[in-house]
């Protein structure tokens, strides 16, 4: 198939270029001039790939100001809008096109456990932003485009995201939880989430709201005690919230809080899970490593 992606240079767009290149799949890279002019390269782009995948967005990790909160959104929300524009023009709907569509786990509460089922959503910046980057997709559903949104929770992998940034404080035996290190923290494996999205692509039956993470969330405490075993390194100390709330301000609250996710949508179409929890995700990232 022919796959457009959008946010391809960040840490889960390179892997997953890398992986639907050694899928056999065509890719065509839309970058940030393609959105800065949409009539003319980015209709082309979209009139031709059978698959769109919109993974753009700026980091969320940074205090949350007027300004920082501006390009959150935008960065999210205009991408969004205008890919959506140019499929409700397109000249080309002869075959079927997919579209998926990045979101976050934090469109959630952080207390129960939500399947794709769930109601009980946050009110917060991010969960906010979540909910109008979801119905940025609405006049899809007047088109004849299959489509997904995914709710992605936190990717790990060693090539780049929040592990990578981990993993020089754990080796230098300064790793620790944060805060009680009881919240909830649903991961999946980058192979995995992979492997997720070509699922999507290629299951005729799949469209609508998908949670990105393994089966068997975890809590912050187990993930970091996994972390340093792997590593071989002690992690005694904890990062006190008051700290990360000095740093991050509102923001901290990626940190300090978490949501329990079940990819219940995924599991009933049968999707096998190659690191289904936390030891043997780590433990293969770091085997690899």
């Amino acid at each position: 198939m022919k796959i457009a992606i959008s946010g391809s240079t960040g840490f889960i767009g390179k892997q997953l270029t890398d992986h639907l290149l050694r899928s056999g799949h065509e890719l065509l890279m839309i970058t940030r001039h393609d959105f800065a002019d949409p009539d003319n390269k980015l209709t082309k782009i979209v009139n031709s790939a059978d698959v769109i995948i919109n993974l753009a967005g700026s980091s969320v990790l940074c205090r949350w100001n007027k300004k920082n909160r501006g390009q959150i959104s935008s960065s999210r929300l205009e991408t969004t809008r205008l890919l959506v524009s140019k499929l409700g023009k397109c000249r080309s709907l002869k075959s079927r096109k997919i579209f998926i569509n990045a979101s976050a786990i934090g469109i959630y509460q952080d207390s129960g456990i939500h399947d794709e089922t769930s109601n009980a959503l946050s009110t917060d910046f991010l969960a906010e932003l979540c909910k109008r980057w979801e119905q940025e997709l609405e006049p899809l559903g007047d088109l004849d485009c299959r489509t997904s949104i995914i709710r992605i929770g936190i990717v790990l992998g060693t090539s780049g995201g929040s592990l990578a940034k981990m993993v020089p404080i754990f080796k230098a035996g300064l790793g620790g939880k944060i805060g009680s290190g009881k919240q909830p923290f649903s991961f999946i494996h980058i192979t995995d989430f992979c492997r997720a999205i070509e699922h999507l692509i290629n299951n005729p039956q799949s469209s609508g709201v998908y949670n990105i993470v393994a089966p068997e969330f975890t809590t912050n405490d187990r993930f970091t005690k996994a972390l340093a075993k792997s590593l071989h390194r002690p992690a005694i100390f904890t990062v006190p919230e008051f700290g990360l709330k000095l740093i991050y301000g509102k923001a901290a609250q990626l940190l300090t809080q978490g949501v329990a996710a079940k990819p219940q949508r995924l599991l009933n179409e049968d999707f096998k899970f190659l690191f289904p929890e936390i030891s043997t995700t780590i433990s293969d990232l770091f085997t690899k490593d």
